[in-house]
């Protein structure tokens, strides 16, 4: 019996140290080892010495003055990885302006600021285009209709005619105003009947033309117009590895994208194995939070920054005795060199 209630007692004690499934258990060996993809060897070769040597026979074959023999014939003597980061900030904005609009009226029910009041520009309920997407939005205001005098007429429906300067007449281009023609032994002239003046053709000698505004009504139907724009606004960095190397090139060039930080406010990249990079990330975001927060005329979205591992490799090679090099970038294996070494001369005829 006792020897029965030590078992149990000393049972009891054991299955108290036992931890629940989940709770304490120490992470798999596979799970410690994984790291984030930018902190891994990023910097290695991003293509075969095969695949290199393909991408250059195709950029030689592009160019008329370039003989092929090169291309298929190199010596690779050293591969160089120079990967690169490019960092894209995206801060997706709504942009609320108003101005007075017109249209004719020629009467009618008009929805005025005595129906409601007029709602202001932040009140009134839109369906935002997808994130990330240019667009533009005009809209009227409800209720902020109003008739008022034209004021290219002043409430008159017409204007003076420019021509004639309101007169309705104008000097006799035959005879210059004198009333006599030289040219027939200065008689009178048979164009002004000795007058010296002609009917003006532009307002029919009435000296007052239609307003183009109103349509002849004096008045005009006014109200404000909601102007929203939304805009992705961009700012890019890419970190120079090479100053042989045009940077410019890597702009169109395709990466691997290795980080995604999609928010209502982001915050700068920290821990990163580029410093540039981290630098570049905290400027363009106080950049962009002083140009775009400004409150009642700019509403920040969303925003989303990225970061892309940009192949680059710096390619030696020989030829014919002489050391040569070129660059291939981007996951296209784009090619670009300084020099060649075996051209031929194209002439066109």
């Amino acid at each position: 019996m006792e020897k029965t209630l030590a078992d149990e007692k000393k049972s009891t004690e054991d299955s108290e140290h036992v931890s629940l499934p989940g709770s304490h258990d120490p992470l798999p060996s596979e799970e410690h080892e994984e790291i984030p993809p930018h902190l891994k060897d990023w910097n290695s070769l991003s293509a075969s010495e095969q695949d290199i040597k393909e991408a250059f026979r195709r950029y030689a074959s592009s160019k008329c003055c370039y003989r092929s023999a090169p291309a298929k014939h190199m010596k690779v003597r050293n591969l160089t990885p120079l990967n690169t980061f490019r960092y894209r900030l995206e801060t997706f904005t709504e942009t609320r302006e108003t101005c007075v609009a017109s249209e004719f009226y020629n009467g009618g029910f008009v929805d005025s600021s005595a129906v409601a009041p007029p709602p202001a520009p932040w009140e009134i309920m839109v369906d935002p285009p997808p994130l990330f997407t240019d667009c533009e939005m005009h809209l009227p205001i409800p209720h902020s209709y109003s008739v008022e005098n034209c004021p290219n007429c002043k409430g008159c429906g017409a204007i003076r005619c420019q021509s004639c300067e309101g007169t309705g007449k104008k000097k006799c281009s035959a005879c210059g105003g004198s009333g006599t023609n030289t040219l027939e032994g200065d008689n009178i002239c048979s164009w002004c009947s000795g007058t010296g003046d002609s009917h003006c053709f532009s307002c029919r000698s009435n000296g007052w033309l239609k307003c183009y505004r109103c349509s002849g009504n004096g008045v005009l139907l006014f109200h404000t117009e909601l102007t929203i724009t939304w805009k992705n606004n961009i700012l890019e960095h890419l970190a120079d590895k090479d100053p042989n190397f045009p940077i410019y090139l890597l702009q169109e060039a395709t990466g691997e994208e290795i980080l995604c930080d999609e928010n209502f406010s982001v915050f700068p990249i920290i821990d990163f194995p580029e410093t540039s990079i981290e630098d570049y990330s905290r400027a363009c975001i106080e950049q962009h939070r002083m140009q775009l927060a400004l409150g009642s005329v700019h509403h920040i979205l969303k925003q989303k920054q990225t970061i892309e591992l940009v192949p680059l490799t710096k390619v030696e090679y020989e030829w014919k005795g002489k050391l040569y090099s070129f660059y291939v970038f981007g996951k296209e294996n784009k090619v670009y060199t300084k020099g060649y070494p075996a051209k031929c001369c194209c002439s066109v005829m």
